[in-house]
């Protein structure tokens, strides 16, 4: 789970992966009778305005009856798409959802809290490539936060492929069958209407998710950095609370209080910047659906109503099918947000991953930023603790002892009163007989 990819199919192939894989299956058969249902409600909608179209046509013995049973059955496909398809899906879906981020959730769980202590290596300062890596900030955030956001970011985009995907199917089959010969292109043969419309979506739906790619790298970019200030934050609030007496033993409230402001300043800077793009992103994509659904959809049919090929019924029925195309294959424009949010969280779920993998060794990853070469070995447990040229050190290539113990042996049973002055190394000692200090030499023998 260090890499985006290996993160996202880890579930799919864990011991949980026949729960994994039958709520997939569901959800897959459910969004595709929804792109199937989008054809049957764009032929209903042709039928309606037809039938409002010709209430007066002498033809029509029972104008009323033709409309309102036109009516009923759009009415009737759109809530058996929106309750018995999408409705479900979304049950399903956040099912998926909640089942993936618990998996994960004990994953990472289980790493941190390990016998290696990596919750508590993870802590300590690294070393990559000679030049010193920060630990990862905000762990609790990127454990909790971070994860939920990821999974159902990814759940949701998966829709959105998936949609697109059946929806070109089913409504680009339906285009074909009622393609016609086009005016002025009567090269293309039948298939004229068709062409002209996948011409129209091919046209304007990448051009437009080029704009969305480069506003979506700009969101991702300021949506990683808020989440690293919020998580800041919320920590610092946190850390106060749990030395609360401390703070009000010294009196201090002040300094508190200008470090919170110090802290939410980066939160608010970053968030007007941010609610400057989504702002403008919110523009762009109001602009588009606009001509998506006004202009771009009604254009490739227009040529065969004018030279009258095909019927106001047709020309309706056809532009709802490109306008269904156009919002299927938009999925990347409208979810621009979400997949910048989902690649900031992803960004920080593997950091913590690649994080936790390097501390598994923990003598090899202090010894990135010092000298490291503590041994450890058990004994009898009648012969009780030993401790033998001991050295404490500090971090640093050229750090020197700043504690040393030649030879200590503490017996079973035997009470020790270790005494010194503050600063001296009396917990440094403890931590490093536990195996807890980071850098120094020596040799720890345990009891069994």
């Amino acid at each position: 789970m260090q890499g985006f990819w290996g993160l996202m199919r880890a579930y799919w192939f864990s011991s949980r992966w026949k729960e994994a894989w039958a709520l997939t299956a569901i959800i897959v058969v459910l969004t595709a009778l929804g792109s199937k249902a989008g054809v049957w409600i764009a032929e209903a909608t042709g039928e309606l305005v037809n039938s409002i179209a010709y209430f007066h046509d002498p033809r029509n013995s029972n104008p009323l009856n033709s409309m309102l049973s036109a009516a009923g059955m759009l009415v009737g496909l759109v809530v058996m798409k929106d309750i018995a398809f999408i409705g479900v899906r979304h049950l399903f879906s956040t099912t998926l959802h909640r089942k993936w981020r618990g998996w994960l959730n004990t994953q990472f769980n289980d790493a941190l809290l390990d016998k290696n202590h990596t919750h508590y290596h993870l802590q300590h300062e690294g070393c990559e490539d000679g030049t010193p890596k920060a630990p990862p900030d905000n762990i609790d955030q990127r454990v909790q936060d971070s994860i939920k956001g990821m999974t159902g970011g990814a759940i949701g985009l998966a829709m959105g492929i998936l949609g697109a995907t059946t929806s070109l199917y089913f409504v680009g089959m339906k285009l074909i069958e009622t393609s016609t010969v086009v005016e002025g292109f009567q090269f293309l043969g039948i298939y004229g209407s068709a062409i002209l419309a996948f011409a129209a979506v091919a046209l304007y739906v990448p051009v437009n998710t080029w704009i969305a790619i480069k506003l979506g790298g700009l969101l991702e970019r300021m949506t990683s950095v808020i989440q690293q200030a919020e998580g800041s934050y919320r920590g610092e609030l946190t850390v106060l609370l749990r030395r609360s007496l401390q703070v009000a033993a010294s009196r201090g409230e002040a300094v508190q209080r200008k470090m919170n402001a110090e802290l939410y300043q980066d939160i608010d800077k970053t968030w007007g910047k941010l609610n400057i793009v989504h702002s403008g992103y919110m523009s762009f994509e109001l602009i588009y659906n606009f001509l998506a659904a006004r202009v771009v959809a009604y254009g490739p049919g227009l040529l065969p109503y004018m030279s009258g090929n095909i019927g106001l019924k047709s020309y309706v029925t056809g532009a709802e099918l490109v306008n269904s195309l156009i919002s299927q294959c938009s999925w990347f424009i409208h979810v621009m947000p979400a997949i910048a949010t989902l690649r900031a969280n992803a960004r920080r779920v593997t950091g913590l991953a690649q994080a936790i993998e390097s501390v598994q060794h923990p003598l090899d990853f202090y010894r990135q930023t010092g000298r490291a070469d503590f041994k450890f070995r058990s004994q009898a447990g009648v012969f009780g603790l030993t401790l033998r040229n001991l050295e404490l050190l500090h971090e640093g290539p050229v750090a020197k002892p700043f504690l040393t113990a030649q030879d200590l042996r503490f017996r079973r049973g035997e009470w020790a009163c270790l005494m010194g002055a503050s600063g001296c190394g009396k917990t440094s000692l403890i931590k490093a007989i536990n195996g807890l200090w980071p850098h120094g030499a020596g040799e720890i023998v345990l009891p069994e």
